[in-house]
């Protein structure tokens, strides 16, 4: 019995199956305390109880139990699979305390995944010489300088996708951008939609993919206008007559960017006078805005009302081709369309019951107007300068109800403002011109002193104004109750639209 206490592979056993049981109590312990904790170590636990501590139990019960020379083909199975469940282990941990964990805004939290499967790749490579070198007792010094001699050739040939891989490591570490941003390389733009090892994908604004290999954007100027945010400062600078007051210049620049949706209120835009020259004056406005893929259809639009609001404050862009806007043609020639302002009355509501005389003095006091497509006619809250005939063009009227619009369409002959001169009532929607939009403007005071002398022209206009009144009136139950549940009680209401919003986004409009 002594003897037997003594020999090896009997104390081993022993120890086999004490200290397995023992430890396997153990790592159950801490994976359970783990698992409900949800640490990141479960999985090492995990893998150290369920495939290393058998394989060491097996390594130690094959050579010190059964007392199998290590040299033999089994036993150096059998420790191979311990190492490679080692190198498993390995990685678990070095995932977990180096990437998992790592704190945010550090290179380890930055690290891409193409970086993290490179390591990996390393200890694989370098667990798997250990095993060749350790258990298998194996010479590396040739295979070693075979595969010197072998990656010297495969860089010369590769170097090009060498390059890329590694410029998309450093750009993937850096991250300059991500995938939805708005880039600018070079002279292109474009909304990133992949990034991967070898390239970016960029898609432009004429829905053209672009594709950048990663190492011509490690030698390029990248703008991202998307970081560190979305707001962009959008300059544009103009040139005005010496001649145009710069207050009214700058009010016109303001008034335009104020009625703009696009262009942010907060922070608001800014209009300067920049310098005086020989010809002009020139200024800048400073549009902030968040979304840079719409700046070509930022600037058209600002700069095409630009030109309307200057010609109806009478402000001169310092151009040839560009003058005022007058009630006719002066030798032939204006900017303006010619327009009849007495046949214009004529056809016009309510003023259609004036005499030829009077309509004739009306003309001569009235103002021609022209507006861009978009623009605003009469805002929410605004009192009309006065009552506007429509020559030609269209204006719509929108209501708006949680995201369902009413529009109210008013033609050519149509009155806009005749609340606003019956009674000086803000206007309770917005207005704006469908195309351009030629209207004739009387003032406030010349309706006032004509509903005075012609008690006809204040019935018409007061009926007009109930008609109008009533027209929005079914605009907001047709908003309430959906289109075609209220039908148009007469003939004299104007068309009511509604608009559904859609399910699914616009897509992106191409630029002009």
């Amino acid at each position: 019995m002594m003897a037997l206490l003594e020999t090896d592979w009997f104390i081993w056993g022993i120890g086999l199956i004490l200290g397995f049981q023992i430890l396997v109590v153990m790592l159950g312990e801490l994976l359970y305390r783990a698992d409900r904790r949800r640490l990141p170590i479960a999985p090492i636990l995990r893998a150290a109880r369920n495939v290393v501590l058998p394989l060491l139990v097996a390594q130690v019960f094959v050579v010190r139990v059964l007392e199998v020379p290590v040299e033999t083909i089994p036993a150096r199975i059998v420790a191979t699979a311990l190492w490679i469940s080692l190198l498993y282990t390995g990685l678990l941990l070095v995932n977990v305390l180096v990437f998992e964990q790592a704190p945010e805004g550090t290179w380890r939290h930055r690290a891409p995944s193409l970086f993290q499967d490179l390591v990996r790749m390393l200890l694989v490579t370098v667990g798997a010489a250990i095993v060749l070198a350790v258990v298998w007792e194996q010479d590396l010094g040739g295979l070693i300088a075979a595969l010197g001699v072998g990656s010297i050739v495969l860089g010369l040939a590769l170097q090009e996708t060498l390059g890329n891989l590694m410029s998309g490591i450093a750009l993937l570490f850096e991250k300059p951008f991500s995938i939805g941003d708005w880039i600018e390389v070079g002279d292109d733009q474009g909304e990133v939609v992949e990034i991967n090892w070898r390239s970016v994908h960029v898609r432009t604004r004429e829905r053209n993919l672009l594709v950048f290999p990663n190492s011509v954007l490690g030698r390029e100027t990248i703008i991202n206008y998307a970081r560190p945010s979305a707001l962009q400062t959008l300059r544009l600078s103009f040139g005005f007559s010496l001649d145009d007051p710069p207050t009214a210049v700058k009010a016109a620049l303001m008034d335009v960017a104020d009625d703009m949706d696009p262009v942010l209120k907060d922070p608001a835009p800014k209009a300067l006078l920049r310098e005086v020259l020989d010809d002009r004056m020139r200024y800048e406005v400073f549009l902030f805005i968040d979304q840079a893929r719409l700046i070509p259809q930022i600037v058209d639009t600002f700069t095409s009302r630009l030109w309307y609001s200057a010609q109806r404050r009478g402000l001169h862009l310092p151009l040839p081709s560009v003058n005022e806007y007058h009630m006719q043609a002066t030798d032939g020639a204006s900017a303006a369309p010619v327009v009849d302002v007495v046949a214009e009355l004529e056809r016009a509501q309510a003023f259609g019951q004036l005499d030829r005389a009077t309509l004739i003095t009306l003309a001569e006091q009235a103002r021609l107007e022209v507006h861009g497509d978009g623009e605003r006619l009469l805002d929410v809250g605004e009192v009309a300068a006065g009552i506007s005939v429509i020559v030609s063009g269209a204006a719509v009227a929108r209501l708006r109800l949680g995201e369902d619009i009413a529009e109210v369409k008013f033609a050519p002959g149509d009155l806009l403002g005749v609340t606003s001169s019956a009674r000086r009532e803000p206007s309770e929607f917005r207005i704006e011109a469908r195309g351009d939009v030629v209207s004739i403007v009387i003032d406030h005071e010349l309706v006032d002193a004509l509903m005075q002398e012609h008690l006809l022209l204040a019935s018409q206009l007061a009926r007009l104004m109930e008609v109008r009144r009533e027209t929005m009136q079914q605009a907001r139950e047709m908003l309430l109750h959906g289109d075609g549940a209220v039908t148009p009680p007469a003939e004299t209401l104007l068309p009511v639209i509604i608009r559904k919003p859609q399910t699914e986004p616009d897509p992106e409009p191409e630029p002009e």
